[in-house]
């Protein structure tokens, strides 16, 4: 008997049984719209996760480089590692779309350690240019001190008790500030902790301060130049360029070519792997899910098998009729196999649509949408297959290995 036939007679067969074959397939439509619609929104997170953390706002790739001084021979107010040739010459690298300068951001308050006599204290120290303090003794922070670099400080109330008990002693004293020695000059009042016309405001105006030590910010620069000085670009990519390809060739261009490179390091850290790593336990994160909600197709399959069973005990009559006419123990075999196959592969399309549908409206309540691929559909409707091959060769067995003279009795 021809394969043709034998799946035309197993269809025939289960649409005269409609209403059984539905609820099998219940199951089967169940589990495939059930890992569909997690896998599609897990899909759709994964590509709008990465997109957030490696894209800017017209879908770019992009990728920061950093340089570090180790040079002590560098004028900082004049210094720049990245010129007007290394951006020229990194622009005309092979899927390079643009690149940009980062402003270094001026951060007038930084927390520090301050040593005092084995005694150590952390507290917020401002970078100044000059100050205008009410001063409980000592003096303010001048614009020449300022311009020359003195490792100078002045410290509120609260401090200098905390450093050395009396605010009086303090003046005059040597603190280390993330190991630089200051000389103190003047304590100001902690507890107004205002500035009245500060240099370059206006006057009679209140500025509140949140710092309890100060210091002249260009003393600041010169003796912590790799933390006052931070030189930054960020590389833009076209889109589907190689971005790890083209990292490692702008890193090469620098080492070998960058206008500082014998002054400092360039440093980049490789945000492609980055986005791989995250990637992959996103995805891991979504197999796993999607492998929980897949229990419910081993569920379906006993079901399947319950029915084919239950068909095999209800044909036993045809099956020695065909059996007596001539139809092999092969036919018989292919018939059920095909009927339980039928079942699981039209359950794992319907299931794989509605799968689809669901993710799809869950997605128009969600900051982004499913993402729909055809390498899912050929394993759910493959899946499918599998289960009803695999819960339906026991039954087709059994049907195939009856008795023709018991049947015919």
């Amino acid at each position: 008997m021809r394969i043709s036939e034998v799946l035309k007679s197993s269809l025939v067969t289960l649409r005269l049984n409609g209403r059984r074959t539905f609820l099998t397939m219940i199951g089967i439509i169940i589990g495939i719209s059930a890992v569909i619609t997690i896998m599609s929104l897990g899909n759709g997170f994964q590509q709008q996760t990465l997109n957030d953390l490696a894209k800017d706002a017209q879908g770019r790739s992009n990728q920061a480089f950093y340089f570090y001084p180790t040079s002590e021979a560098i004028d900082y107010s004049r210094f720049n590692p990245f010129t007007k040739a290394d951006l020229a010459a990194i622009s005309n690298i092979p899927g390079v779309d643009e690149v940009e300068v980062v402003e270094a951001q001026d951060e007038t308050v930084r927390y520090m350690e301050a040593t005092f006599s084995g005694k150590s204290e952390s507290y917020n120290v401002s970078l100044v240019d000059a100050s205008q303090y009410r001063m409980v003794s000592g003096r303010n922070l001048s614009l020449a001190d300022f311009q020359n670099n003195q490792r100078y400080a002045i410290i509120d109330l609260a401090a200098a008790t905390d450093l050395y008990e009396k605010p009086g002693l303090a003046l005059h004293k040597s603190i280390q500030l993330d190991k630089q020695d200051y000389t103190i000059i003047g304590v100001y009042d902690s507890e107004s902790a205002v500035q009245e016309n500060p240099v370059g405001g206006n006057s009679g105006t209140l500025y509140v301060t949140m710092s309890q030590i100060e210091i002249p910010s260009t003393t600041y620069q010169r003796y912590n130049p790799q933390e006052a000085n931070e030189w930054e670009i960020i590389v833009y990519f076209e889109p589907d360029s190689n971005m790890k390809a083209i990292n490692q060739q702008i890193y090469d261009y620098l080492i070998t070519d960058g206008s500082a490179f014998d002054m400092g390091d360039y440093r980049f850290y490789d945000s492609s792997e980055m986005m791989e790593q995250i990637g992959s336990t996103l995805s891991m994160i979504t197999l796993f899910v999607s492998a929980v909600a897949s229990i419910s197709l081993f569920i379906a399959g006993v079901g399947v098998m319950n029915m084919m069973y239950i068909s095999v005990s209800e044909r036993t009559k045809e099956i020695g009729i065909r059996r007596s006419l001539g139809a092999t123990r092969r036919s018989i075999t292919w018939q059920f196999l095909l009927e339980g196959i039928a079942i699981t592969a039209l359950g794992g399309v319907i299931g794989y649509l509605m799968g689809i549908g669901l993710a799809f409206l869950i997605s128009g309540f969600l900051p982004f949408s499913a993402i729909i691929d055809f390498q899912t559909a050929l394993v759910s409707v493959s899946v499918s297959v599998i289960i009803g091959l695999i819960f339906s060769v026991f039954p087709a067995r059994t049907a195939a290995r009856k008795n023709v003279v018991d049947i015919l009795r």
